[in-house]
């Protein structure tokens, strides 16, 4: 596919069938979600107002020739309507399988980041910003690993760590799918909130001290909450 320019918009509800598209091939043939049975384009509908409800950015990468989306990203708020979560969320990004490699990803996350550094200069990404004591500050991507994959690489992982995430965790052998164990890997960055104080410990855990990388083979393209 010749290379056609991308711009990042907010999603609308009229995007949903090129999402739900792009949804269910990752559902059926990846490891990007451990979803078995795509969502509908009604399920996803609710997704989309749900995180717009939420006061949190939904965006869509597109053909700027054409507007049809080829990719999206959004984020959701982490362990759903516990309180002491406010400030986390996690991300979903997902490409057209025809455009992977072609910087899709790299846009949706940088413009998905900016708005959540910046909700307050980004009106037409969230037209109610969430109040300062519920201001996302922490991002969690999950990355799945399996034991084959090209080249043995970690192009996710680096892909993430360019962005600012750091390795935190791994959940060994917690999914299942395609008849194999996998194991999901969790990453964070932290938009505005700095490790201070008296917690040294727990900073350095999460910034990944201590924690190995070995074994890991290679890490797929995307997660899906």
């Amino acid at each position: 596919m010749a290379n056609i320019p991308v711009t990042v918009r907010p999603a609308t509800e009229s995007d949903i069938p090129a999402i739900q598209a792009i949804h269910s091939y990752y559902v059926l043939n990846s490891l990007i979600t451990f979803s078995i049975v795509p969502s509908t384009e009604d399920e996803l509908l609710s997704k989309y107002k749900s995180v717009i409800s939420q006061g949190l950015p939904y965006v869509v990468a597109v053909d700027a020739s054409a507007d049809n989306a080829i990719g999206y990203c959004y984020v959701t708020g982490f362990r759903g309507s516990k309180g002491g979560y406010r400030h986390t969320v996690e991300l979903t990004l997902m490409c057209h399988p025809e455009r992977r490699g072609r910087g899709v990803g790299t846009l949706l996350l940088k413009k998905m980041l900016e708005i959540l550094k910046e909700p307050n200069t980004h009106s037409e990404y969230i037209a109610n910003p969430r109040s300062d004591d519920s201001r996302t500050r922490v991002v969690i991507a999950c990355i799945s690993v399996y034991d084959t994959g090209k080249d043995n690489a970690l192009d996710l992982k680096q892909f993430y760590q360019k962005f600012g995430f750091e390795l935190v965790g791994h959940l060994k052998k917690v999914g299942h799918k395609f008849d194999q164990w996998y194991t999901v890997i969790d990453f964070v960055v932290f938009l505005w909130l700095t490790c201070q104080g008296s917690i040294p410990t727990i900073c350095n855990w999460l910034s990944g001290e201590g924690l190995s990388a070995s074994g890991l083979v290679w890490f797929d393209n995307s997660t899906d909450s």
